[in-house]
């Protein structure tokens, strides 16, 4: 027989609140193995974490879990990249410090990015040096910016990112690279659909990196 669920949304700031009377009603319930959510013994109920809260560790109980709230404030990067646009925040806790958002003109009339339009089809003239040259500023600019704000306010512990494989490779090919490694423990994929970036856009995924979900029987 299907279990149906009835599905309600919670901030991060509810996130204790919210994990307390969970534990109450499943004290047995642990994590999964991504550690994104506490599954009840049953699997009838679920309590999925916000992203940008702590992170729970594979198998971890939800009472230990909740042991460790209120966690430490964290300083976290979002990072927005897409052909020919980019939008970074720096927040500290619920504190947006710094944020940019750039275009650039990069992007052919077919919609390809002139980066992937050369690996492919090869031929370079003007429009297509000018495109290529403003991606480069760009990725530039991106990483400048980033190396600004660890400057400014210390290293970031989480960078949440969203951007296609070969953009986000190419920004770690950039002069300056980024202020953290390709394979850094912080960095920490956006599991979303995002639009083209702009400030708009970057408040509404810290927004959803800062919603938790539980899932309960419905009735």
């Amino acid at each position: 027989m299907r279990v149906e669920f009835r599905s309600v949304r919670f901030p991060l700031v509810d996130l204790q609140e919210q994990l307390e009377a969970f534990v109450a009603r499943f004290p047995s319930a642990r994590a999964d193995d991504a550690g994104v959510q506490f599954v009840a013994d049953d699997g009838a109920a679920r309590l999925r974490l916000p992203l940008a809260g702590p992170r729970a560790t594979a198998g971890e109980w939800a009472g230990d879990y909740l042991e460790r709230l209120p966690a430490p404030i964290e300083r976290q990067l979002v990072v927005l990249l897409r052909a020919g646009a980019v939008a970074v925040g720096y927040w500290r806790g619920d504190e947006l410090l710094h944020h940019k958002a750039i275009r650039r003109y990069v992007v052919r009339g077919n919609g390809k990015a002139q980066s992937t339009h050369l690996k492919t089809r090869g031929k370079s003239r003007y429009g297509s040096r000018l495109r290529l040259q403003n991606w480069r500023r760009l990725l530039a600019e991106t990483n400048e910016r980033l190396r600004d704000y660890q400057e400014l306010s210390g290293a970031a512990d989480r960078v949440f990112h969203a951007a296609p494989v070969r953009v986000w490779a190419e920004l770690f090919e950039a002069d300056p690279p980024p202020p953290f490694g390709r394979h850094d423990d912080v960095l920490q994929r956006v599991p979303m659909h995002v639009h083209r970036p702009d400030h708009e856009e970057l408040l509404r995924v810290r927004a959803w990196l800062c919603r938790g979900r539980l899932e309960l029987p419905a009735g």
